[in-house]
């Protein structure tokens, strides 16, 4: 069947080809919902949020007892900036299945996303008492993240009986990292550390690729990005905005600054926003007929210009639009050479963190993603070096403005550490930045729970209480 077909392009990823697929189910059928939820998905993939609230709507009126269109709808409405019409939609979806955990769970994390961690606990609890179902565990796993337990009242036993009721690989990962975060607040580092082990151990077997096999990558970047093509971007190029990139690993505090810098009269962001790999770079690829990063020496004054406006549109969608935008996806420190390319004027802020204890946050905490270094320290081991050689590579061009700030040194005098970058960015410090926690914006990373909570120093030293067999880990030893 041809819609079985095109759900499987779209898991596989194959977006091109699955787009291919539902639009030809809609030219046969042009009342397939099916067909335009699998295009508003697609659309949603793409960060193409206007597109995918069009489609999803359609969708949903046309398959108006399914609970998936609805929640996809809502992300695309948060996606335009309309948290209240994606509040709306979660709301609806409550109200027809009010029996299914699963609407419960969607707008609890809607909450969550928004600060009200009240309601989000709420919610969460009462979707919890339905009983048990594969969402159950997710619920399990934000009630934990959230924190609001001790040693009499837990959801330790929770955790250990859905681990009886399950054999689905990734919903018992879940709940190994969720047992880790229990244990851990509970004071049993031991067993803490022996559920982190075990969760880690499950999603390895969920990645696809070692992270060795990204060192050539890593080479090409290094080779292309010369210091004649960082020299021939246009110095005169004049923008009313600033671009501005919140760069480093996984779990360096990007959140935390992101929120203090949006908090300033003059900053608004974007998020963790893809569009320069998955928009700008696919276009250059199209254009030239040649991969990333070769791509970058077919560069021509026209082809710079379109590829900015790519990221011109993307900019226009922050709210509301201010001199600096933040864009605040770590791994974008792949592409500084292409960025700079594009927007001279561009600011990067190498976020940095004590390194033991960024490996133990990765290891701690469950990343929805399945790359390797994610869950193995000795593969996050190896993808630190290649960003310590990028990174290296990319401060010895001094065209290129980078500033280099320390968590660890923010989090212990923040006033301090922000007046020395707002120099930087040439504006003034604003004592709002610092009751960055009581912004009601989505935070949807990780650090959405302790976000809401003003600058303190707990995560500092958290690792230590692991130091032994986490430094035993890094070394390989089993």
């Amino acid at each position: 069947m041809l819609i079985k077909k095109a759900n499987q392009l779209l898991q596989e990823n194959k977006l091109k080809e699955a787009e291919f697929h539902f639009k030809a189910i809609l030219n046969s059928n042009p009342q397939s919902g099916e067909a335009l939820f699998g295009l508003g998905r697609i659309a949603l993939r793409l960060e193409r949020f206007d597109a995918a609230v069009y489609l999803l709507q359609k969708a949903c009126g046309l398959l108006p007892h399914m609970l998936e269109p609805l929640h996809a709808l809502a992300d695309a409405f948060n996606g335009v900036n309309s948290p209240n019409d994606a509040l709306k939609v979660l709301e609806y979806a409550k109200s027809i299945a009010s029996h299914n955990p699963e609407p419960h769970y969607y707008l609890a994390q809607h909450y969550l996303n928004y600060g009200e961690l009240d309601k989000a606990h709420t919610t969460f609890a009462h979707a919890l008492s339905m009983g048990l179902y594969p969402v159950t565990a997710y619920i399990l796993f934000e009630l934990v993240q959230l924190g609001r337990f001790n040693k009499e009242h837990n959801y330790v036993s929770n955790l250990h009986h859905f681990l009886t009721q399950t054999n689905n690989l990734r919903l018992k990962m879940v709940c190994y990292y969720a047992l880790g975060k229990s244990y851990d607040k509970l004071d049993d580092t031991e067993q803490a550390f022996n559920y982190y082990v075990l969760a880690n151990k499950l999603q390895k077997k969920l990645t696809d690729f070692n992270t060795t096999e990204l060192n050539p990558f890593y080479k090409r970047i290094l080779e292309q990005n010369t210091p004649a093509l960082i020299k021939s971007a246009d110095r005169a190029f004049k923008s009313s905005i600033t671009p501005l990139f919140i760069i480093g690993m996984p779990r360096s505090g990007s959140t935390l600054l992101e929120q203090m810098l949006a908090n300033h009269s003059q900053f608004s962001t974007l998020g963790e926003n893809s569009s320069i790999s998955n928009q700008v770079v696919a276009f250059i690829e199209q254009q030239t007929h040649s991969p990333y990063p070769e791509c970058l020496s077919l560069l021509t004054s026209d082809l710079i210009a379109k590829a900015r406006n790519i990221y011109v549109e993307t900019l226009k969608t922050a709210q509301p639009i201010r001199p600096y935008i933040i864009n605040k996806l770590p791994s974008n420190y792949q592409s500084i050479g292409l960025i700079y390319l594009l927007f001279p004027n561009a600011k990067f802020i190498n976020l940095s963190r004590d390194f033991n204890a960024t490996a133990f946050s990765v290891f701690s905490n469950y990343f929805a993603q399945n790359e390797p270094y994610f869950c193995d320290l000795t593969e996050f081991k190896h993808y630190h070096t290649l960003y310590t050689e990028l990174m290296a590579h990319w401060r010895s061009m001094p065209d290129i403005a980078i500033y280099n700030l320390s968590y660890e040194q923010l989090v212990t005098e923040p006033k301090a550490q922000l007046n020395a970058l707002f120099s930087f960015l040439n504006c003034q410090f604003e004592p709002q930045c610092l009751q960055f926690y009581t912004r009601k914006s989505a935070v949807t990373t990780l650090s959405k729970q302790a976000i809401r909570q003003p600058v303190n120093t707990s995560a500092v030293a958290h690792w230590q209480r692991y130091k032994t067999p986490l430094l035993k880990l890094l070394d390989g030893t089993p």
